[in-house]
């Protein structure tokens, strides 16, 4: 997971515990995230028994844009 996702996890579960729907949607408008994908990962996070970094940044990673893992080894 590279930097960027952690972030928009460690902020996701903060919303969460915070049950700040509107504060979600428009932090996921500035990641640039289309409404339908914004639900559709909403969902997932809730649907979670510990709503935790790694867990989230996993959804966010498996509906991102790019499946490559940025710590490629060399």
């Amino acid at each position: 997971m590279n930097t960027l996702v952690e972030y928009e996890a460690s902020k996701l579960v903060d919303l969460f515990a915070k049950a700040d729907n509107l504060a979600m949607h428009l932090f996921m408008d500035n990641m640039s995230m289309p409404v339908d994908v914004q639900d559709r990962l909403i969902s997932e996070i809730s649907a979670l028994n510990q709503i935790d970094q790694q867990s989230v940044g996993e959804i966010i990673e498996h509906h991102g844009q790019s499946l490559m893992s940025e710590r490629l080894r060399w």
